[in-house]
């Protein structure tokens, strides 16, 4: 019975959605090869070297015509990334896959890269209660892992760059690659080193943000934010992701007891944007 329900659940959210998106905005590009590419999408928002697109399964980024040769340093840092043993090939699905690039008629590139259909912008969630920053720190906690594992830096860990499936309680980091690069390399705008510790004071940064605060130094217990949770977005990070995901794990018991899975619900309005 139950997975009945949980079936029927799933059909009448691809309904709602399929209705949604015969709404969505369209938008065209053409290809310098005489393609036309018509998308439809949710969400956009607009980074320093490219406009980003949310589709229904996939992310496009519309590289300024300055910033064109960012989307060849989007693919080669993302096909830097190694999975070490078999139980972590699976978190191969919360990195960039990329499924094309072309070059536009006005001089400007798309890099297109595929999402689940239940992948959303974290911004999109808007602010978040404690135990649900918890489970994203959680997430976070893996990708940082498998970051420092390859010896990449990805300095904008924040609500633009990561996707949240609110059903399966999984998180991808999608965006911004162009500024990921080589831990101790200079970052891509020339203005500093890459350090490892940047993934996890940027983990610490969205989820200040998802809570409402303006970073993490800023973060204090309340009523929904145990005082372990806070301490934990307050203080320095460990020195690498490894031992601050066991540091995290002590700190998700002092917080919230035993884990356990909470659904986070959702409605249209908040998943949507609309």
């Amino acid at each position: 019975h139950h997975a009945v329900s949980n079936a029927d659940k799933a059909q009448e959210r691809k309904l709602r959605a399929d209705a949604l998106w015969e709404k969505a905005d369209a938008q065209t590009f053409e290809t310098t090869d005489g393609q036309t590419i018509e998308i439809r999408y949710m969400h956009r928002y607009t980074d320093r070297d490219a406009e980003v697109y949310v589709a229904r399964r996939n992310v496009l980024f519309h590289f300024k015509k300055d910033a064109v040769r960012k989307s060849d340093r989007f693919r080669k840092m993302v096909s830097l990334l190694d999975y070490p043993t078999a139980d972590t090939r699976s978190l191969s699905d919360f990195f960039p896959k990329i499924s094309g690039g072309f070059t536009l008629t006005d001089g400007t590139g798309l890099l297109v890269i595929s999402k689940d259909e239940d992948e959303y912008p974290l911004r999109s969630f808007g602010q978040l209660p404690g135990r649900h920053v918890a489970w994203i720190i959680s997430r976070m906690e893996n990708l940082a892992c498998v970051l420092e594992y390859n010896g990449l830096v990805h300095p904008q860990i924040s609500v633009d760059s990561l996707y949240i499936n609110p059903y399966t309680h999984q998180a991808s980091l999608l965006g911004n690659w162009w500024n990921v690069g080589k831990a101790n390399s200079i970052s891509a705008d020339g203005k500093s080193i890459l350090r490892t510790l940047q993934n996890l004071t940027g983990l610490r940064d969205t989820a200040a943000n998802l809570l409402g605060f303006e970073n993490a130094r800023a973060v204090c217990a309340g009523d929904d934010i145990p005082p372990a949770l806070a301490e934990f977005i307050n203080k320095r990070p460990k020195e690498n992701a490894f031992d601050d995901f066991a540091h995290w794990d002590d700190c998700l018991i002092k917080a919230y007891g035993e884990r356990r899975f909470v659904t986070m619900d959702t409605d249209d309005g908040q998943v949507y944007g609309k």
